[in-house]
């Protein structure tokens, strides 16, 4: 019952909270170049959270292997809270580099593994894939749209989640990404746990995230 209810909440999470832009560059960087990577963000859902929102943290590295690969990983610190470790791994790759009114494409991959320690059985794999398209409106300054596709395996279920953003940088070393999301916009949470809160058209959730990335 306790494992239950532990991967309940977890899937509740990855469902609903998952897709935080921090965790997915929204360009790769360049070879050899290494950030640290953070974020916080969630569900808009006043009437659940005493802040306003759900508030869903990881932190991680992403580093550039090549010029159109970068790797990346992250811990989601928020499941520590369940007794359960989360972490994501992937890469980002550019498909299709800016030129002039052309937006950057840059598509990529990663898992998302959820584990209590104890057994097999209370650990869960939740695939990912994602891609998004980018502009630069002024020096180092992008405003981005794309898609989160993540799966449950058990039982086989794909959630949709498209977003907007921006990044802008505040100093040499330091870039702030501000992003709005509707997670799981093909999923009615009507039932769940935040009862269809934030819900347009009564799908998904709206969500907001902030995110910085360090120069290292």
């Amino acid at each position: 019952m306790k494992v239950s209810i532990l991967w309940h909440a977890a899937f509740v999470c990855v469902c609903m909270l998952q897709g935080c832009s921090a965790t997915n560059p929204v360009r790769v960087l360049k070879e050899g170049q290494t950030r640290l990577t953070a974020s916080v963000g969630g569900p808009i859902v006043p009437e659940t959270s005493p802040i306003g929102f759900v508030p869903y943290v990881t932190a991680g590295l992403a580093n550039g292997l090549t010029d159109d690969v970068t790797i990346h990983g992250n811990l989601h610190l928020l499941m520590a809270a369940y007794a359960v470790a989360g972490v994501d791994v992937g890469a980002s790759y550019r498909v299709v580099t800016a030129n002039k009114a052309l937006p950057e494409i840059t598509a990529g991959a990663k898992a998302m593994v959820f584990t209590d320690f104890f057994s097999l059985q209370s650990t869960r794999l939740y695939p990912e894939v994602f891609a998004n398209a980018s502009w630069e409106v002024c020096t180092e300054t992008l405003v981005y749209a794309g898609l989160h596709c993540t799966m449950q395996p058990s039982p086989w279920q794909t959630l949709l989640s498209p977003m907007v953003g921006t990044v802008f940088p505040i100093s040499n070393a330091l870039r702030l990404q501000v992003e709005c999301i509707w997670q799981a916009s093909n999923i009615s949470p009507a039932y769940g746990i935040f009862e269809g809160q934030g819900s347009p058209g009564n799908h998904g959730v709206i969500g907001g995230f902030v995110a910085c990335e360090v120069a290292l």
